[in-house]
Formats: C-alpha cells, structure tokens, sequence
C-alpha cells in the first residue's frame, strides 16, 4: 500500500492540488494494474523480461507529449518493476492490485484534502491538458527520426536488459535496483542522461553512507525508522525536481533503510544496492552508445517542440 502511495505521489507533482488530484486519480487504476501484472510474470524471466520491455517502451513514449505523461508512465513502470523484484506469489495478485489501489487513492485523497483546506490554485492556460495536442505529438512522433520513439525504444530494451541482468546474475531479493536506476537515469537526450548517471552515482554513495550510519544509530527502534523513512521520502519528493543527486541520496535512503526495517542487515542492503546501481548505470550508458539519437533532429528531435510545461508548442 505503501508504495502504491509512494509512485503514485510523483503523479503531477508539479501541479496545483486539484489537478494534482486529477492525474493521482488517473494514474492510480494503471499503478495498480502493474502491480497486479507484475505479481502474475515475476516469477519468471520468460514472462518478466519482454513485459518489463514492453511496459518501459510505453512509459518512455510519454515524452513525446510532456514530462508530466513521462512521469505518469514511469510511476507505472515502477510499479511493475518492483512488483516483479519482489516475486510476489500469484495467488496474491488480487491483493497485489488492491493495496497498491488502496495507496494510490490515499494519495488522491490527501490531494483533495489540501484543496479543500485552501489550495485552490488553479492550472494556467499554456499548463492544461489539451487531448488533441497530446493525441498529434503522439501520431507525429511514431517515426525512429523522433528522439521520442527511440527513446521509448531504447528505454524499453535497456530495461528488459537490466530485468535480464538480475536474473542472470541470480540477485533475487535486491535485483530490482538494476533495471530501478535504468529508469531514474535513462533520458531522451544524451547530455542529460550523462549527468544523470553522475549524479546517480554520487547520490547513491551519499544515500548508502547516510542509511548506514542510521541503521546503526536507531537500532530496532520502529518508531525512530518509521520518521527516518517519512523524511527520506518527503525528501526524495522535494528533490525530484530540484537537485537529482539529492533526490537519490533520499530514496537511497528510503530503500536501504526500508531493506532494514525488513530484516536484512543495513550493511548488505548497502553492499547489493551500490553493485544493482553500478550495474544500472553500465547498462544505461551503454543503450546511448549502441542507438544514438537522429542526426539534425534538435533539441529533443520531436516533430513539435515541447514547452516547459511539456505541452506542445505550436
């Protein structure tokens, strides 16, 4: 339920609470879904590789439209990616589907709850979603001349590849870290890509340092953790799209701290995140190397620039 909540919140982050409300709404039905699909094909890398694939590919094409449809599409991939690592058994898809549900709509109603208690900023003009925009980027840039479908190409494979990595590599509990960093890191350009794999990596040693050392600090101590994990979240929120190291070094963090609360010594949670991590980012530096974007394709190469806001500009 709890990380239902978690994917879902990065849903319209950027948004005033009632649409923020309305993408968490929309959102949460397909986090859930995941969830419920990543229970039924976890259990095997014949079905959790192409459908990790797949999945990614879709998610990755939201970038044609905007970044806030990426980011709706990547809460999705999560929620399947993890579902997957956590292998969880079939018999338990319903409850797979129903608490990831049940976290995804705590969300929307704590939303609508800050709405109610006065956020009521509403969406600019230029901000709003237009259906037919979203409808021509999405036609215009199904061809591989656009950076956006070859991302989504590439950020589909890279992330079947890294699903591929952890099975291969026989890291059942925490392997889900590989194809996890191929999804933070991975970009439609090359330039930010690059930076992101750098801050990833400065990130995730602060992260790794910064959960140990709690661990040892707070002990057994529930309570202690629980506030640690609240902080590392509502941290990993604010810096999502402030400063990208930070934002690892929070859900870092989170992971390991979370590992720990779980039974498994913080120093191994440490020591199988930074190897998952290195892995992640081996491979997302590779999928540029191998399919680079168009030449002559510009800032982004899609047919229809992209404004701030993600909408497209005409």
């Amino acid at each position: 339920m709890a990380t239902g909540a978690l994917f879902v919140g990065f849903t319209g982050l950027d948004a005033p609470a009632r649409t923020r409300a309305a993408w968490q709404a929309s959102v949460t039905p397909l986090v859930a879904l995941a969830a419920a699909l990543g229970a039924l094909t976890g259990h095997s890398p014949l079905l959790a590789v192409p459908t990790m694939a797949v999945v990614g590919a879709i998610a990755g094409y939201g970038f044609a439209v905007s970044a806030r449809l990426a980011i709706a599409g990547l809460s999705v991939a999560l929620s399947l990616l993890i579902s997957q690592g956590l292998e969880i058994p079939v018999s338990h898809t319903a409850d797979a589907l129903l608490f990831a549900g049940l976290g995804g709509a705590l969300q929307v109603a704590f939303s609508l709850a800050v709405y109610a208690a006065g956020d009521r900023g509403a969406e600019k003009g230029e901000r709003r979603w237009d259906p037919d925009a979203a409808r021509l980027s999405l036609s215009t840039n199904l061809t591989l001349d656009s950076t956006a479908a070859r991302h989504a190409l590439r950020f589909g494979t890279a992330l079947g590849v890294g699903t591929a990595a952890y099975w291969l590599l026989g890291l059942h509990e925490h392997g889900f870290w590989i194809p996890l960093t191929i999804l933070f890191v991975l970009r439609p350009e090359a330039d930010e890509t690059t930076q992101r794999l750098v801050l990833r990596a400065a990130g995730t040693a602060i992260g790794l340092v910064l959960a140990t050392a709690l661990s040892f600090w707070l002990q057994d101590d529930g309570v202690a953790l629980a506030i640690a994990l609240t902080v590392a979240t509502a941290f990993s929120y604010g810096m999502l799209t402030v400063q990208y190291a930070l934002f690892t070094a929070a859900i870092t963090t989170y992971a390991v701290l979370l590992a720990d609360t779980l039974g498994e010594p913080a120093l191994r949670a440490a020591g199988q995140r930074a190897y998952a991590t290195a892995i992640g980012i081996a491979i997302a530096g590779a999928a540029f190397l191998l399919w680079s974007n168009p030449r002559g394709g510009g800032e982004g190469g899609e047919k229809g620039p992209l404004t701030p806001s993600g909408a497209p500009a005409r």
